[in-house]
């Protein structure tokens, strides 16, 4: 019997309708315009970091994202590049000034050999940054990282006054000895139940600790999930929970840097140690490259 170019396309579209069905949803892929490398000024160091604009403008609450083990890559840079499709200008530091890992060993070296003071400091420039150099001087920032950049996330909202929200995904948490007594904003903890590297009695430590210290903070826990189930490119993604996650984090972002009020932001916000913020003492580089990098590899090291 043969078949008509009609009777051909009716026996192909289920299986192309069931493909779309299962292929996985690429929650980290650009919808942004591609951004452009900066630099600003930490302790007189010029640190380069990458910047995208929602629409090329410079309205728009701040976001600091910040990149886990692997430093500085394309996926970082493509991340910020989606918040700014979200409406929010986006910043990513390079905290290991221009060196990408490409295999877990280097990355674990890369890790190991960064100081978390000088990492802190680094985030908060970053945010006199957007404030000062992007022409908004009471705009709301917030950070959001993974993995290590989850941690530092944390790290940076218990210094930071000047922040007004941070998410962490699968970062390393803190807890005892009022480990979150000097937490001032609100918080996003994201975490897989399966990740080897965070135990789940750990973070319900975590939660517990936080709720008992009077902290606005929203701590979830996705069951089946490991570490780095956001990342669609690795075998640990999880498609529910990354889905799950991205929704809790843009509903997060929009009430507590674009719904609250004026008040909330600070006015011209608090210069970061080792910022220099009286003067612009930024500028762009050429080279907005974006690039591929890979992942972090599941298997729960941070």
């Amino acid at each position: 019997m043969s078949r008509t170019p009609a009777h051909q396309a009716l026996l192909i579209a289920p299986i192309v309708f069931a493909a779309n069905l299962i292929a996985p949803i690429d929650l980290t892929a650009s919808t942004g315009p591609p951004g452009e490398m900066v630099k600003f000024d930490v302790d007189g160091e010029k640190v380069r970091a990458y910047l995208s604009r929602p629409n090329g403008e410079r309205s728009g609450p701040g976001i600091i994202v910040i990149h886990e083990w692997w430093g500085l890559n394309g996926q970082i840079r493509g991340f910020a590049d989606r918040l700014a499709g979200e409406g929010y200008l986006a910043i990513a530091p390079d905290l290991y000034r221009g060196k990408v890992a490409d295999d877990p060993e280097h990355a674990h070296e890369l890790m190991r050999a960064l100081d978390e003071d000088r990492a802190v400091t680094t985030i908060r420039a970053a945010a006199a940054y957007l404030r000062r150099e992007e022409g908004t001087a009471q705009r709301p920032v917030g950070t959001i990282g993974f993995c290590m950049g989850g941690s530092l996330s944390l790290s940076t909202a218990l210094t930071a006054p000047e922040i007004q929200a941070a998410v962490m995904y699968y970062g390393r948490i803190k807890t005892g000895d009022d480990a979150v007594a000097s937490l001032a904003s609100p918080l996003l903890g994201l975490f897989g139940e399966e990740d080897r590297g965070i135990p789940v009695e750990e973070v319900r430590r975590f939660e517990a600790e936080l709720r008992e210290a009077g902290k606005t903070a929203d701590i979830h826990l996705y069951p089946q999930a490991g570490h780095a189930f956001f990342n669609e490119t690795r075998p640990s993604y999880n498609r529910e929970a990354a889905a799950d996650a991205w929704e809790r984090t843009r509903n997060f972002l929009r009430k507590h840097l674009i719904d609250a009020p004026a008040a909330d932001a600070p006015a011209g916000g608090a210069p970061a140690p080792g910022a220099r913020g009286d003067a612009p003492g930024g500028g762009r580089e050429p080279d907005g490259e974006r690039g591929s990098g890979g992942e972090r590899a599941p298997d729960g090291r941070r």
